[in-house]
């Protein structure tokens, strides 16, 4: 069983995905198997929610099994993988370097960070570390993507024009945001390129 911890409980993926890992509060259907989340820290103070919703989030987190501590660091050795889910994507690096150091699998979540440089620099850790980090959009693996890919019956397909949310936030500029799911269904259509 991989221990997983959470870090940022300023968005709702903390709790969804926390429902999934641990089989609590969600249909079988939604179950996800061999990890469990195990510890979890609020992260900073965020716009993103306010402290009345953090500390409901708190509340199901710890009813769910999950212990909740002071510092991201505290999870350091106790866990074998992160769930980085602070929404601001400016301190994904700052959050992320000393797991990457410990050589401790992170998914970093949208926005992975707010600039080039930061990814660069997260990727350039993880490689020197050998430490698998990685950010994804479910839209990717959307049914209406899927069977779309797997149409026979559309020849070669030559350009794709894909649509995804664009909530947009001040602390995480332009397409930083919500750019991945729109970028991701495009590359499941089209690939890499």
């Amino acid at each position: 069983m991989i221990k997983v911890g959470i870090i940022g409980f300023d968005s709702s993926h903390a709790v969804e995905f926390t429902k999934r890992l641990n089989h609590v509060d969600i249909s079988e259907e939604h179950w996800v198997y061999g990890a469990k989340v195990i510890m979890g820290y609020p992260g900073r103070p965020s716009s993103f929610a306010d402290s009345g919703t953090i500390t409901q989030r708190i509340q199901l987190l710890k009813e769910f099994g999950v212990e909740i501590v002071d510092s991201a660091e505290e999870m350091i050795g106790k866990v074998d993988a992160i769930m980085l889910e602070q929404q601001e994507g400016g301190l994904h690096l700052e959050v992320a370097k000393p797991f990457i150091e410990e050589g401790i699998p992170l998914f970093i979540d949208k926005p992975f960070t707010c600039s080039v440089a930061d990814a660069k620099k997260i990727f350039e850790l993880a490689h020197s570390y050998d430490t698998p980090v990685f950010s994804s959009s479910s839209l990717r693996y959307a049914l209406e993507v899927q069977d779309l890919k797997s149409r026979g019956d559309l020849g070669e397909v030559l350009g794709a024009e894909t649509y995804s949310p664009a909530i947009l936030h001040p602390r995480n500029p332009g397409l930083f945001n919500y750019g991945i799911h729109g970028v991701e269904m495009l590359y499941a259509i089209m690939g890499i390129g």
